[in-house]
């Protein structure tokens, strides 16, 4: 299902970067849309109801807005997998993450995702690695980019930037491309459906409603599934970051009225907070609430300021989202 070009700054050049490319089949599958949406809580009738996306103006059924970060997982992973000696999934961990929309992925579309890996500071045994990544449709268009920062823990005397595939691999050389522009959402062809949101008058400061979202392990489980089918049935006993990634956007689409508002998510998670436990008998409770931060009434277009605790303790060091009005 995924397509990956990375690009790997080589340690004994300055100069050109190390670019590859991983190949993947399939379409996005309706089936996976749905499982997704269940694993984060995000109840609106286009995820799993093709009629419901028809009468919203889409041809098939629209994934959750941060279904885009289940394709770049499984790009790193894979990628780092073949670079990085000793490599293993639980060896990353997601620092911060941000997420533009140009627009809904939807079940059949068939998605390639470039990923270029921009810097890397080294530690004694773990490297701070900082990602940059763009999904394109079949024709070549970009419909979600965004940037994040990995922690990958190494073996003694081994880093992720040696920018020479490790062991066998199906990462495939390709030269050096520019990297592309996200386009403004105004700017698609065919145009967008534009998105239904009603929520009356709002000002700077207004307080979000909040909503608290439990969390169980089949969620976790579902969500694991969707990220790596290979690992299905498997469990870490923990909530990861990209699922909290994920309940964000379900509980600002529900307040939203219509998740194809939000254009953008960025996400730092707070020290210690990566993982949050969660047991067949003890679910996790995440508290969601926040604040209106900027509107703009002639642009229609609101940011805001997402508070998340659990057991007490805040989820991020800070969560923002833009979403448009209509």
């Amino acid at each position: 299902m995924v397509s990956a070009s990375l690009d790997v700054p080589p340690v004994a050049s300055p100069h050109g970067e190390h670019r590859f490319r991983t190949r993947g089949e399939g379409p996005i599958a309706a089936e996976t849309i749905r499982e997704y949406a269940r694993a984060i809580g995000a109840t609106d009738p286009i995820h799993r109801d093709e009629r419901a996306a028809a009468a919203r103006g889409f041809d098939a059924l629209v994934a959750p807005p941060t279904f885009a970060t289940t394709v770049w997982m499984r790009a790193e992973e894979r990628t780092l997998d073949a670079l990085v000696p000793g490599f293993h999934s639980g060896s990353v961990v997601h620092a911060d993450r941000t997420l533009e929309i140009v627009r809904p992925l939807l079940a059949g579309d068939r998605i390639s995702c470039d990923i270029g890996f921009e810097s890397f500071r080294h530690y004694r045994d773990y490297d701070v690695v900082s990602v940059t990544t763009l999904l394109r449709d079949d024709d070549g268009q970009v419909v979600t980019s965004g940037s994040s920062t990995l922690l990958v823990h190494t073996q003694p005397g081994t880093c992720a930037r040696s920018g020479t595939p490790q062991r066998p691999h199906d990462l495939e050389p390709v030269p050096a491309q520019r990297r592309l522009r996200t386009p403004q959402r105004d700017r698609i062809q065919p145009p967008l459906p534009r998105p239904i949101v009603d929520l009356g008058p709002l000002a700077v400061g207004a307080d979000l409603p909040v909503d608290t979202v439990t969390v169980a392990a089949d969620d976790v489980v579902r969500h694991a599934d969707v990220v790596d089918p290979q690992r299905s049935g498997t469990t870490t006993g923990a909530v990861p970051g990209m699922l909290t990634l994920g309940l964000v956007a379900g509980y600002l689409g529900r307040w939203l009225g219509d998740p194809t508002a939000l254009t953008k998510l960025r996400v730092q998670y707070a020290p210690k907070m990566h993982y949050l436990p969660v047991d067949s008998d003890a679910p996790a409770s995440i508290l969601f609430g926040g604040q209106v931060g900027w509107l703009s009434s002639r642009r229609r277009m609101v940011t805001v300021v997402v508070d998340a605790l659990s057991k007490g303790r805040k989820l991020f060091g800070y969560a923002t989202a833009e979403a448009r009005l209509g």
